[in-house]
């Protein structure tokens, strides 16, 4: 699972990262998109399906926090969530005849 996630964060973030470095540097691509191009770090959160309400309650939470680790976290988060649902679905699909689908 965890190639899976480098896989979509160096695709989403334009980065080369190998499992042991991916967050830190998945946290500094966040921070100089923060810095530098916002508007492409809320396309890649809004193509990533983050929920917005729960992203700004938790920067409005850990306000001290550093940001960029908060919405790597979230990053990862949500695509965790999103390769476990593809595994399920998978699974479920798998039960239909090959006829029956679509």
């Amino acid at each position: 699972m965890e190639n899976e996630i480098v896989h979509i964060v160096n695709t989403a973030f334009e980065l080369e990262t190998t499992e042991s470095n991916f967050v830190q540097y998945l946290t500094d691509r966040i921070n100089y998109l923060i810095l530098n191009d916002f508007n492409k770090l809320i396309y890649i959160l809004y193509r990533a399906d983050i929920d917005e309400v729960k992203l700004n309650k938790l920067l409005y939470e850990n306000k001290k926090d550093d940001a960029s680790k908060i919405i790597a976290a979230l990053f990862i988060q949500r695509q965790l969530e999103k390769i476990k649902s593809r595994k399920e679905n998978k699974m479920n699909n798998s039960d239909f005849v090959e006829e029956e689908r679509w």
